[in-house]
């Protein structure tokens, strides 16, 4: 369980999100489930402790599931496909805020299929980074 906080709502799903990798995790978990050594494919910044501490942190905010599914892959809570909903829509606002800024026309963005490879999956992380 959690601990209580002081802080408001904002505040609280905004410390997830400031978090280096979450947002990340948010991503793929709500795209499908992954194992960990995909995961491991996906975000190779991370060792495979320093990702498993990160699910674990997740897992700890009910953002990600509390157990593998039965095929040993990571998903998220409904509660966790929530947040990556919104956190996908304020930054592709965030992304269009700053090409409007800077006049540049904005890119539409489209996610590659449920069933891609991992190796096709790993091509899209470039554009993941742009908007988390």
């Amino acid at each position: 369980m959690t601990e209580a906080t002081n802080e408001n709502g904002l505040k609280y799903a905004t410390k997830i999100l400031q978090d280096e990798w979450q947002p990340t995790l948010i991503y793929w978990l709500g795209f499908r489930p992954f194992d960990m050594a995909e995961l491991a494919q996906l975000i190779p910044e991370l060792s495979e402790d320093q990702l498993a501490s990160k699910i674990h942190d997740l897992q700890n905010l009910r953002v990600v599931g509390p157990v593998k599914n039965s095929e040993q892959r990571y998903s998220l809570t409904d509660d966790g496909e929530q947040l990556r909903h919104l956190m996908i829509s304020t930054s592709v606002w965030g992304v269009q805020q700053q090409d409007d800024n800077a006049d540049r026309q904005s890119m539409q963005i489209v996610e590659p299929k449920m069933d891609a490879s991992i190796k096709d999956l790993v091509k899209y992380t470039d554009t993941v980074k742009k908007y988390l």
